[in-house]
């Protein structure tokens, strides 16, 4: 039996919970998507495009006998997140878990103008965060919880990435907002995350960057995705935590 970091066993602990993770074809949403999965949940993931993939994941999870259904919903379109919550309620009959996971990442010394950077970046980053928190409300059961994937950029911002960090602070403040909004009926909560070994950290940095990032984090290595599936999975099970931020950065902002 797989043992979490903490030292106790996650035997079906979250049986019978519905839980939407967006942005979980890959990366870290897709880690996620797994341990909640393999904690007993049933799991929707989605993408905005990538259904071939997201259908190839629910085959393979369902020959692994986890409960994983994939919608594809674009977070930046009211109406199919609308329809992605219609959906989940439909097939599963409540929803208890929600991961605000989807998230792009655009270098801004790009030849366009800001304006189109920071559009494309908050749409999905950003507003993406807004539509599902707000629908939330009208889908999800009591004692439920939202966790939204915020990034170290929002605690400490980089210059390099301004466009980037005002967004991720903006869903620190989403996060704030909507338990406070939703206090009697949902929990709301943020992870944010330091640099991450996944696709979209190594396409965008070079080994140069890398390396300068690696020194000046105090345990010398990126985090892992699975180490913020744990996190969302401590924060499910903590009922006591609710319009907090944690930060997991490996001592990155020491």
């Amino acid at each position: 039996m797989e043992q979490m970091p903490c030292g106790y066993t996650m035997d079906k602990i979250l049986k019978n919970k519905v839980a939407i993770v967006t942005g979980s074809t890959r990366g870290i949403g897709l880690a996620i998507a797994t341990l909640l999965a393999k904690s007993g949940a049933i799991v929707v993931i989605n993408s905005k495009s990538s259904n071939k993939k997201g259908n190839n994941l629910e085959k393979k999870f369902k020959l692994k006998n986890y409960q994983i259904k994939y919608i594809q919903a674009d977070v930046s379109n009211g109406t199919e997140v609308k329809e992605l919550f219609q959906k989940t309620k439909e097939s599963f009959k409540h929803i208890d878990i929600l991961v605000n996971n989807a998230g792009i990442y655009l270098p801004e010394n790009q030849n366009k103008q800001d304006l189109e950077i920071y559009n494309k970046i908050h749409s999905i980053n950003g507003w993406g965060v807004y539509n599902c928190c707000k629908q939330a409300e009208k889908f999800m059961a009591v004692n439920s919880i939202i966790i939204n994937i915020s990034s170290i950029y929002a605690i400490k911002p980089n210059p390099d990435s301004i466009l980037a960090s005002g967004v991720k602070a903006e869903v620190e403040n989403y996060t704030k907002s909507f338990a406070l909004k939703y206090k009697e009926k949902i929990r709301v909560n943020s992870i944010a995350p330091g640099y991450t070994n996944t696709k979209l950290v190594i396409n965008n940095f070079s080994d140069k960057e890398l390396n300068k990032i690696i020194n000046e984090t105090q345990q010398k290595r990126l985090l892992t995705p699975k180490e913020i599936a744990y996190s969302v999975l401590y924060l499910i099970k903590a009922r006591g935590i609710t319009g907090q931020s944690l930060v997991l950065d490996g001592g990155y902002l020491l």
